[in-house]
């Protein structure tokens, strides 16, 4: 390859069409991982993401939920319009509503604040991914310290905010959500790394075929 010919690659390489193709397919890989749930490894290998734990939560209800298990049942006496009636309770068991689904993706607001902004600073290309900041921890995984509020329903996600009190927010603990922070868990939280910010290889071979086509057409063939 001449000199003058390099340049003009060099030169191509900057336009920013290039740039933003190669900033297109990113964001696409990315997104891709998550609905894959897989992603590549700090050692370069394409990893499944660990599947969300199962968490269990007990309280007292007066009817089975859909979806709970009663443990076993006890009747209890309560007060009826100042009177004393018989009631049967149930220990339920309830399991949280996120288990068996897909790890990064709940309410899909992390993958659709994916994207990434490509340009070009002297022969570098450089490429910014962008989203929202937590699924940076996600993507390298991460520890929690103290309590942790823990939603088994979508209810309590959806109620919950921060630093607030549950039991204020009309949320029952056991069946609504837990707590961690106590006994075997009172160190906190560990949540595995779930990696989908890298290319694997195949996301390399892509966006290999995407600068070619790229190249081509600003050098016409």
């Amino acid at each position: 390859m001449s000199e003058e010919w390099r340049k003009k690659v060099r030169e191509a390489l900057r336009n920013p069409r290039v740039t933003q193709g190669i900033a297109v397919v990113a964001s696409a890989w990315m997104k891709d991982h998550i609905d894959e749930n897989e992603g590549r490894s700090k050692g370069g290998k394409t990893v499944k993401h660990a599947p969300i734990k199962r968490v269990v939560g007990r309280s007292w209800m007066s009817r089975v939920p859909k979806g709970a298990v009663a443990l076993f049942k006890r009747r209890r006496t309560v007060m009826v319009n100042g009177k004393p009636v018989k009631r049967t309770f149930y220990r339920v068991e309830t399991v949280n509503y996120r288990f068996g689904g897909q790890p990064l993706r709940d309410t899909g607001k992390l993958q659709r604040s994916l994207s990434a902004l490509g340009s070009a600073e002297g022969n570098t290309i450089k490429i910014a991914m962008r989203g929202l900041r937590y699924g940076a921890y996600h993507d390298r995984g991460f520890k929690t310290r103290g309590r942790n509020f823990i939603p088994l329903t979508k209810k309590g996600k959806r109620q919950h905010g921060t630093g607030n009190n549950p039991e204020l927010e009309g949320l029952v603990r056991g069946r609504d959500y837990i707590v961690t922070g106590t006994r075997k868990i009172r160190r906190g939280v560990t949540v595995p790394s779930r990696p989908f910010i890298m290319p694997t290889r195949d996301d390399l071979r892509t966006l290999g075929t995407s600068i070619y086509l790229g190249l081509r057409s600003l050098l016409k063939g």
